[in-house]
């Protein structure tokens, strides 16, 4: 369905929107579930959360996770880019999950490899990323799965990126590199 969406995207929106849809995707199998766009932050998030089985804690850390991969895959999407310019090959047809490296065989044997290294490599820092942020892979993957049908779970989610983004904008405002 997302490809569906993407495919009408001008080229340069397109490898935006993959990268949007990836950013869940990637340690979740595949079963990507984009989270919608911070509003704002709402009171009584600890309560929602908890309502929902899922700590305050872990919905900092995969806040916190999500918004540390990134970087990581912005960077695997630009290698892998780079890679098929020129191929008449679609990023957006690339299976960018850890779970679906078996979808690169349908790729030219002379880029298969390349590309599954950097899908790989990726993968290895985001389970190191989540896994700093206090949550296993596992339990990452149960909170990306829970947070479509649970709407405070969302918004927790959203409020913490907010909020995390707020104070490493502060933070770099004042000098601080935390």
């Amino acid at each position: 369905m997302i490809h569906r969406l993407i495919d009408f995207l001008p080229r340069p929106q397109r490898i935006f929107a993959a990268v949007a849809a990836a950013s869940l995707t990637i340690l979740s199998g595949g079963a990507g579930v984009p989270l919608p766009v911070a509003s704002g932050i709402t009171l009584g998030a600890a309560a929602q959360a908890q309502a929902s089985g899922i700590s305050p804690d872990e919905v900092i850390g995969y806040a916190a996770s999500v918004l540390e991969m990134d970087s990581p895959r912005n960077e695997a999407l630009a290698q892998i880019n780079t890679l098929l310019t020129g191929t008449g090959q679609e990023i957006s047809g690339i299976d960018m999950s850890c779970t679906g490296t078996a979808s690169l065989n349908q790729l030219p044997r002379n880029l298969r490899n390349s590309i599954r290294t950097i899908v790989v490599n990726y993968c290895n820092r985001a389970s190191a990323i989540v896994q700093a942020n206090g949550l296993t892979v596992r339990r990452f993957n149960a909170i990306t799965a829970a947070h479509p049908q649970d709407p405070a779970l969302a918004e927790q989610i959203r409020a913490a990126m907010v909020q995390l983004q707020q104070s490493q904008g502060s933070s770099r405002v004042n000098g601080s590199t935390n």
